[in-house]
């Protein structure tokens, strides 16, 4: 009986003992969980990927897209973009991209898939977008972000058929 009171205390003593270091285990992790403002500037190349088509009294037009990125978030995105201007000369744009770097100056780099959509304006090339990102990998892995992203398309430059720059705004997660 002596050895069975004694077991059960050991035992008790170790259950203790290991929620203590559950908890704070934990505890990164929900300061992780918060979100953080993120803020920075865009410069983007698009490059048809093949020719625009007409259709209706709509203008589709598909672009390969590379965005250099700097600020909250540090490299490139690679993608492309769908964009229908429409008689009036709006557009309405929606894509799909890669992200490639950094977040928050945070050492190493994975990818983050990234969505947008938005709307544009053709004859001033202002255009403000949308932006979501889940589904991080290696040191983005658990990252998810909600921007709006804001800027203007203007003439080629080199090795880009449009080019642009602007600023974004949001919030950046980082999750367990």
């Amino acid at each position: 009986m002596k050895n069975r009171n004694r077991l059960i205390s050991h035992l008790r003593t170790s259950f203790c003992a290991l929620v203590i270091v559950g908890a704070l285990l934990t505890l990164p992790r929900a300061e992780a969980g918060t979100a953080q403002p993120a803020s920075g500037q865009f410069s983007p190349c698009f490059n048809y990927a093949g020719p625009p088509r007409q259709v209706g009294e709509n203008l589709i037009i598909t672009f390969n897209i590379t965005v250099t990125v700097t600020g909250t978030f540090t490299g490139s995105f690679t993608g492309t973009e769908l964009d229908i201007v429409h008689r009036d000369g709006s557009i309405t744009k929606q894509g799909s991209a890669v992200f490639t770097g950094s977040v928050t100056g945070r050492s190493g780099t994975g990818t983050l898939h990234l969505s947008f959509e938005g709307i544009g304006n053709a004859v001033t090339g202002h255009e403000t977008l949308r932006v979501a990102g889940t589904q991080g990998t290696g040191a983005l892995s658990g990252v998810y972000l909600q921007l709006t992203a804001e800027g203007d398309v203007g003439a080629p430059s080199p090795g880009c058929a449009l080019s642009g720059t602007g600023t974004y705004n949001g919030q950046v997660l980082f999750a367990p």
